[in-house]
Parts: C-alpha cells; sequence; structure tokens
C-alpha cells in the first residue's frame, strides 16, 4: 500500500526552503552592516538546499512508486524523461541570462571574465565533477547537478530499499561513509602541505558523495508516513517546538560542539527537517502551512534561479536605507516580491510548458495505455514539480 497524504505541505516545505535560501543571500548582499552573530544566524539558510533535497527525495519517491505499477519496463526511460523537461528549460534560460549579464558586465562575476566550458559543464550537468566550475552558472548551479545525480541512483536505490528499516541503514552507512571519506581526503591533502579548510568549504562540501545522505532521508519520510500516524495535536504541536529549539541550538553552537569540523552539520540539520516534515503531514501547522509558502513552494525553482539577479540588481540600483537592519528587510521584501512576480511568470511560461513537452514526448513513445496515464496524471503531480 503506496501512501496517500494530502501534499499541499510539500509546497509549504519548498516554500520555506526558498526562503531560508533567499535570506542567505539577502544577508550577504548587505552584511558589511549587519552585527556579526545576526549574519551568522542569516548564514544557516543554506540549509534550506537540504531541505529541498528531503523533500525532493520524499516526492519522487512517491511519484516513482505510483509509476512502476503503470508503466512497468518504460518506468525508468519515462522517468528521465520528465526530470530532464522539468528542470532543463528553466535552468538552461538562466544560465543564458546569467552568462550574457557577466559577459557584459563582468562586476557580477567578480570581476572576472567569464569561462564558457565552466558554464558548459553546468549545463551538461557534469559540474559535480569539476572543482572549478561546481558552482559557477547560474549561481547555485552545485545543487541542481546535485539532483540530477541523485536522478541516476533512483531507480537503484527503489530496487535496493523496501522498507523504513532498510532506508535508515542506507542513510546510516551513507553519512558515515562521507564522514570518512571527507577524513581520508582531509589526511590525504595534510600530506601534501594544502590547507584541507578551503576545498572542504568548497568543492568539499558541494559534491555529490558529501550531499547524498540527505536524500535518504526523504526515503525514510517516505516509509515512515506509511507506518506511524500521529493523532493529537498536542503531542505534534510539543514535537515540533522540541525539535525546531534543538535544531536553532545545535546548528548555533555547532563551531563549539565539533570545532574541527568532523561531523557533517547540513547531515543534523537535515535530520530535523525530516522530522518537521513528518509532524507537518499529520498535522496543519499554519505559522508554516499557509498560502504565502505554498505559493513561494510552487514557484520555488524558478524563484532559485532568479533571486540572485534581483539582489544584485536592487543592491546596485535600488536607494536601500541606510540602517543595516532596514536595508536588510527591505532587500527581503523587496526579493521575495519582485522575484514572486517573476517567477510565478516563468513558472507557467516555461516549467510548466517544458513539463507538457516532457509528457508529449513520453506519449509519442508510449503503448495506448501508458500514453492514457501519461496525459492523465501530470495534472495531479506537476502541483509539487514531481515531473
Amino acid at each position: 500500500m503506496q501512501p496517500k497524504p494530502k501534499l499541499d505541505y510539500i509546497n509549504a516545505v519548498r516554500g520555506l526552503a526558498i526562503l531560508l535560501v533567499v535570506l542567505l543571500h539577502v544577508s550577504r548582499a548587505v552584511i558589511k552592516g549587519l552585527p556579526e552573530t545576526f549574519a551568522y544566524i542569516c548564514a544557516k539558510g543554506s540549509y534550506g538546499v537540504q531541505l529541498f533535497f528531503v523533500a525532493s527525495a520524499f516526492t519522487l519517491y512517491i511519484s516513482y512508486s505510483n509509476r512502476v505499477n503503470t508503466e512497468g519496463k518504460n518506468t525508468n526511460r519515462n522517468f528521465f524523461i520528465r526530470r530532464f523537461f522539468r528542470i532543463s528549460p528553466m535552468y538552461y534560460l538562466a544560465a543564458v541570462v546569467y552568462a550574457v549579464l557577466c559577459y557584459y558586465v563582468p562586476h557580477y562575476n567578480d570581476g572576472k571574465p567569464l569561462v564558457i566550458w565552466k558554464v558548459l559543464a553546468n549545463i551538461f550537468y557534469i559540474n559535480d565533477f569539476v572543482p572549478g566550475a561546481i558552482n559557477y552558472l547560474p549561481p547555485g548551479g552545485w545543487s541542481v547537478g546535485v539532483e540530477m545525480l541523485f536522478y541516476l541512483c533512483l531507480p537503484f536505490l527503489f530496487s535496493k530499499i523496501k522498507d523504513l528499516k532498510t532506508a535508515t541503514i542506507w542513510f546510516l552507512a551513507s553519512a558515515a561513509g562521507s564522514i570518512i571519506l571527507k577524513l581520508v581526503i582531509r589526511y590525504m591533502l595534510i600530506r601534501l602541505s594544502i590547507n584541507y579548510q578551503k576545498p572542504e568549504s568548497w568543492f568539499l562540501y558541494f559534491w555529490f558523495p558529501n550531499q547524498f545522505p540527505v536524500f535518504f532521508l526523504g526515503i525514510i519520510l517516505f516509509y515512515a508516513l506509511q507506518k506511524y500516524v500521529v493523532k493529537s495535536a498536542v503531542v505534534i504541536y510539543s514535537a515540533f517546538a522540541v525539535s525546531t529549539f534543538l535544531l536553532m541550538i545545535i546548528s548555533y553552537f555547532m563551531p563549539v560542539i565539533d570545532p574541527y569540523n568532523i561531523l557533517p552539520e547540513h547531515i543534523i540539520v537535515a535530520t530535523f527537517f525530516t522530522i518537521n516534515i513528518f509532524l507537518l503531514a499529520q498535522h496543519n501547522i499554519k505559522l508554516f502551512n499557509n498560502r504565502l509558502t505554498r505559493f513561494l513552494g510552487e514557484i520555488s525553482f524558478s524563484l532559485y534561479l532568479i533571486h540572485f539577479l534581483v539582489i544584485y540588481l536592487l543592491a546596485d540600483y535600488f536607494p536601500l536605507p541606510v540602517n543595516p537592519y532596514l536595508s536588510f528587510v527591505t532587500l527581503l521584501a523587496l526579493t521575495i516580491i519582485i522575484g514572486g512576480i517573476i517567477s510565478k511568470i516563468t513558472y507557467h511560461g516555461i516549467e510548466l510548458r517544458g513539463i507538457k513537452l516532457g509528457n508529449r514526448f513520453i506519449h509519442k513513445n508510449a503503448t495506448i495505455s501508458e500514453a492514457k496515464y501519461a496525459v492523465f496524471n501530470p495534472g495531479e503531480v506537476n502541483k509539487f514539480h514531481d515531473v
């Protein structure tokens, strides 16, 4: 029996994730005037990406499990077609726009000339294997590269992970493996008299082996929601409050808890995120699941790609208040409003059209029964960015 939850909360989760990411980049745009502690707290918004990863693995497991029963031997082929057309149209447009901007205005590329091969590495989704290109253009492309690699792994993982216990074992093994790999690489760099801190804060943080364990949390969530139900609203609110409090405390004091940066903070944070998503699935906590967060979740992929440009232009050309806090709030509000409007347009004009194009491609190569499913089902799944 597959879970059939009301998935509005997943769009809310994506909305919260993009808010965290925007919070991070807005704070960086005005960081010179912000107190160090405030900037440090805002920097934790980077973990919005891990929240995206958990939600992605969860919804893809739902989608894939449903399609296995209807598409049979064509499941994998159709899955990869859907994912390519879901991601690529908007992603490629963003790559072109940012490349043109950085070519004519080098200021937006830290004054450096545009490097075409790095852009191409991102366009072909091989940036996760290329240190110099992993997070080049479009900005934030590292996470898209990681997502694409997870898509390649999903059919294999689905064939191997069939219950909550197995999912938990794979998560623990992958987390332990990522720690061991980091320490081995660190040891090798030290032996070569190379400062390991720079690559660890850059390439070795972004690359797929370091992020892979987070996706298993989404698979754990998939099976946990089949197995466990929490009916008491009091228990849900209490657990959510405790989980959120522990998340904030651990994340804030992580440099003290783990001064040598051995424990993967992003995996620890993602674990608490998973607990909170589980609780949101049981009960609607309106502070987090509301019309605004669901709207932002719907357009989150476009907004993720667009908000960098909006922040750049506003920070350079809009007269922000002198007070750093007012400057921060103003830039944050304008980024969400302007970026939200543009993202709504691109969501309907590019993302949904890309999804339809992918379904048409599948329809042309499907049997009659598969074609009926490919036409009927996407309308429901599209709502959650799952095609």
